[in-house]
């Protein structure tokens, strides 16, 4: 356990981390046992599904525990979506609104995982 304690941003951002990975791994069980989604999406990428789900929990965890590895994976994922976002803000007209939130909040997310508070938090573990 972290002698620092875990800040209210960082445990946000764990529980979005968590409610995320369980939407992934519901849709992919769910889509699992639906016919029509079968025939169109592969089984495969259906178990992919799953698993990159149960990593999304695992990351959680990790943000949870303070592991600063965890952190700079949601960091690094974080700036990829801020790039897409910023690229759909600009670049393609029918998503600009949705470009600019996601932009927004993947910043959010990015000031909240690497604040003062959060680095004090993930350097102590």
């Amino acid at each position: 356990m972290s002698a620092v304690a875990r800040p209210v941003g960082v445990t946000i951002v764990g529980i979005l981390i968590v409610i995320s990975g369980i939407l992934i791994i519901v849709g992919a069980v769910m889509n699992l046992f639906n016919d029509e989604v079968r025939l169109s999406v592969s089984i495969v990428v259906l178990i992919l599904m799953l698993v990159i789900g149960l990593i999304y929990l695992a990351v959680a965890k990790g943000i949870f525990d303070g592991n600063n590895f965890a952190r700079l994976l949601v960091g690094v994922i974080t700036v990829i979506n801020l790039l897409v976002g910023l690229y759909h803000a600009i670049f393609v007209e029918l998503l600009r609104w949705n470009g600019v939130v996601q932009a927004v909040i993947a910043l959010i997310i990015l000031g909240l995982l690497f604040s003062r508070r959060a680095t004090e938090f993930f350097t102590s573990s």
